[in-house]
């Protein structure tokens, strides 16, 4: 009688796994964080149109960091895809991206390919790289 219930979650259980796209782990890390004290922030965006909007990201992790120079983040369960990745330091603790009166960042930050246009943020197009169906990891060097 319990083989009877216990078949029917085995078959969902294999067609769950058979359908979901592969997932990996993905390490990234951070560099050149100064060995300040604060909260770097890191997200993870799907597409141009939701690149750097803290409220779209596909995943995402806020790590506090205090005296070092780089910090090793793991991401777990990450499916094959083409993401961009965008990283600030917030040294005051007001979870925002600081910048002077003309739009220049005050804390560091930095993006996947380590794309650091002069005079403006990343684009996703710049910043974009492939996660495929193995363990993989990059280095983001914060300016």
């Amino acid at each position: 009688m319990a083989l009877r219930y216990l078949i029917p979650g085995l078959i969902l259980t294999l067609f769950s796994c058979l359908t979901a796209g592969a997932q990996t782990k993905y390490a990234v890390k951070v560099t050149n964080l100064g060995n300040k004290t604060g909260k770097l922030y890191i997200g993870w965006y799907g597409n141009a149109g939701t690149f750097m909007k803290r409220d779209k990201t596909v995943f995402a992790k806020v790590v506090p960091v205090s005296g070092k120079s780089e910090v090793l983040v793991e991401f777990d369960r990450i499916p094959a895809g083409k993401y961009a990745i965008s990283v600030f330091l917030d040294e005051n603790g007001n979870g925002e991206l600081d910048t002077n009166l003309v739009g220049i960042p005050r804390e560091k930050y930095g993006f996947s390919n380590n794309v650091l246009p002069a005079m403006r943020a990343a684009t996703y197009e710049e910043a974009v790289f492939e996660v495929k169906d193995a363990p993989g990891n990059l280095s983001i060097k914060l300016k």
